[in-house]
């Protein structure tokens, strides 16, 4: 009685090897990307959500929540995670801004850092700031993961040279920030000068 065994040849199993490596590649690539979007969703929500509690400051007391008349001053929105802008040291919460945020609502106490330079939502108001010619002296900064990335909020802005005039942006981001970033500078209508 002869008997043949049945078995699975070198070859038949580098095939199968392969084919578990080319689908374990495309599962990981796919899982990477689907992280980067949930974080650029949590930033933008929150992004979105700091707009709307600064404008409804903005309405309730016809002001923004910090000014300074002659200068610039910046807060960090998130309290949770430092705020970090390129190479600038980190912004810090400003007492005065938090107490005015309190006053209508609870801004987001956190969101996910994009690397160790990029961090946070930052409100910036600087009195000499124009969008598009009018005075808008106050604006949301953050980065989003990946460049080319859509801010997600309207007033998306560009900067000219001189750091006070901002144009709006057609192409829903403000500038790729380093090989894996995008920042979004976001201006807020208001009062002109508070």
């Amino acid at each position: 009685m002869n008997r043949k065994a049945h078995g699975f040849t070198i070859v038949e199993l580098l095939i199968v090897i392969v084919v578990i490596a080319i689908l374990a590649a495309i599962s990981i690539a796919a899982y990477a990307n689907i992280q980067q979007r949930a974080k650029n969703t949590a930033i933008i929500n929150a992004a979105s959500q700091s707009l709307k509690m600064i404008q409804a400051y903005i309405a309730a007391n016809g002001t923004y929540p910090l000014t300074i008349p002659t200068s610039s001053i910046s807060s960090c929105v998130t309290k949770d995670i430092a705020c970090k802008q390129e190479n600038t040291t980190a912004s810090v919460v400003n007492s005065s801004f938090k107490a005015n945020m309190n006053t209508v609502g609870t801004l987001p106490s956190s969101i996910p850092p994009v690397d160790d330079a990029k961090a946070g939502i930052i409100y910036w108001y600087t009195a000499t700031r124009t969008m598009n010619g009018e005075s808008q002296p106050a604006i949301l900064v953050y980065f989003l993961i990946g460049t080319n990335q859509q801010c997600g909020v309207p007033g998306v802005a560009l900067q000219s040279p001189d750091a006070e005039t901002l144009i709006s942006s057609s192409t829903g981001y403000t500038r790729n920030s380093g090989t894996n970033a995008t920042m979004c500078r976001v201006s807020i209508p208001g009062p002109a000068h508070s």
